[in-house]
């Protein structure tokens, strides 16, 4: 149980401590890309997108923090099915508009961004449950599973690309 709570730990706040940055480094795009997606005006959409990294920065904050860990899977619990929603509105509404997930994408939001935030939901869930009123991993725990959680955070911000690698290309014929 240390092990997973530590994976848990490491991983969701890698991510959204990423997704963060990756959003501050385009932040105009990003409000932008929120201005076209929402039907709210652009000052509201800064306000938005805001909003958005600063949850990110708190959510990670408090995973990183012992005595706030328990909350903060909680808050990445919520804080992912929010964009679930925003990602199912997306795919309903809009299907050419970017997620935007970890800053500026010219990929357009898809089924994967919903599978892969599903796969984080679950993570954060699991921990939760399992983590509150455990006892903190020790150092150790965390030493084992940093490069793991890290690894798996690299894949998740690449999640894009590594898709778009592995996708068949629909031609109309097929040349050996």
């Amino acid at each position: 149980m240390e092990l997973w709570l530590a994976f848990g730990r490491i991983l969701l706040g890698s991510i959204f401590i990423l997704s963060a940055l990756s959003k501050l480094r385009d932040f105009g795009i990003f409000r932008s890309m929120l201005s076209e997606a929402l039907p709210i005006n652009s000052a509201i959409s800064g306000t938005a997108a805001g909003c958005v990294v600063m949850a990110e920065i708190l959510t990670t904050a408090t995973l990183w923090v012992d005595r706030t860990a328990c909350p903060g899977f909680l808050v990445s619990v919520l804080l992912l099915s929010a964009f679930s929603v925003f990602i199912v509105y997306l795919l309903v509404s809009r299907e050419e508009v970017a997620c935007a997930c970890f800053g500026y994408s010219v990929r357009p939001a898809s089924k994967t961004h919903l599978v892969r935030n599903v796969v984080l939901i679950a993570i954060a869930g699991s921990c939760a449950l399992e983590g509150c009123g455990a006892e903190s991993p020790a150092l150790y725990h965390y030493l084992v599973v940093l490069a793991p959680a890290l690894m798996c955070t690299a894949i998740v911000a690449r999640l894009d690309d590594i898709t778009t690698f592995f996708r068949i290309p629909i031609t109309g014929s097929y040349r050996p």
